[in-house]
């Protein structure tokens, strides 16, 4: 299980934009950085609340972009992200 300890100042960063509103934002925001931690990655984390201009659908809310690549989408298991960030590193 992930912990949602801070990882070291020289830990490697990963840069996500993170895309939605209201508490699914919030909770998957929650979800990131508890993963970051458990994997030992600091997260530079883009928040986007203007779906609309980005042209995504609620539905699809939140979702999680790497390099323009949308990752995750809806609200998936912490262990999953935390697994996925682990890949990166």
């Amino acid at each position: 299980m992930s912990s949602c300890a801070n990882p070291p100042d020289d830990a490697p960063v990963i840069k996500l934009t993170l895309a939605g509103t209201g508490e699914p934002l919030l909770r998957m925001e929650k979800r990131l950085s508890c993963a970051a931690g458990g994997a030992g990655i600091r997260l530079e984390l883009e928040i986007r609340k203007d779906i609309d201009a980005l042209g995504i659908p609620d539905a699809e809310t939140p979702l999680v972009l790497y390099e323009g690549k949308m990752i995750f989408s809806g609200l998936p298991r912490t262990e999953d992200i935390e697994a996925w960030l682990k890949k990166k590193i």
